[in-house]
């Protein structure tokens, strides 16, 4: 059964602009802390979207909950050169994970990669002093989900381990980003 609804989510990602997607095991997700210290401290969006730090679960939140999955899809987007294309990358995962959700996988879940486009100026930005319940102010709670770095998952490990070729973008150059499927 988790063939079929695999093929099904493969094809409708190639529709919305994946180029592949693999079933991978749940347990070939690799969650390190140094990846969401990168967020903190390397990334300009930390604090300013819902979908990152420190919002987002943190790795122990994320190691934990892998734990009670087997399987996973990690679809690929390539040739990406901006912020509407990563805005319907987030589009795509969530209607991959309602399509999951719907075929009988109630524990579907997805993240995307990097931070939330939904909004052109997300509420995280105007808040002082954030904390937990700060995301109730997000204007697009049922759609928005985390980012597979703000929550500590290794994309460049995980995406080479299921056979990826995978490197860092850079200046001006067209990039390559990734979505993950959490299935059962």
């Amino acid at each position: 059964m988790i063939e079929m609804i695999a093929d099904k989510l493969r094809k409708i990602a190639n529709k919305k602009g994946a180029n592949s997607a693999k079933l991978i095991p749940a347990k070939e997700i690799f969650v390190d802390d140094y990846v969401r210290l990168k967020c903190k401290y390397g990334c300009n969006n930390f604090a300013k979207r819902f979908t990152c730090p420190p919002y987002a679960p943190s790795p122990e939140e994320t190691r934990k909950l892998l734990q009670g999955y087997r399987r996973a899809m990690l679809f690929e987007f390539t040739g990406l050169r901006g912020r509407e294309e990563q805005r319907n990358i987030h589009e795509t995962m969530y209607e991959l994970e309602r399509e999951a959700f719907l075929d009988g996988l109630h524990r579907a879940f997805a993240y995307a990669a990097g931070p939330c486009r939904r909004c052109k100026t997300c509420a995280a930005e105007t808040i002082d002093n954030p904390n937990e319940f700060s995301k109730r102010h997000c204007r697009n709670p049922t759609k928005t989900r985390p980012s597979m770095e703000a929550c500590g998952i290794d994309v460049y490990r995980t995406a080479r381990k299921a056979g990826f070729k995978i490197s860092p973008v850079k200046e001006g150059e067209s990039f390559q980003n990734f979505g993950l499927l959490l299935l059962e």
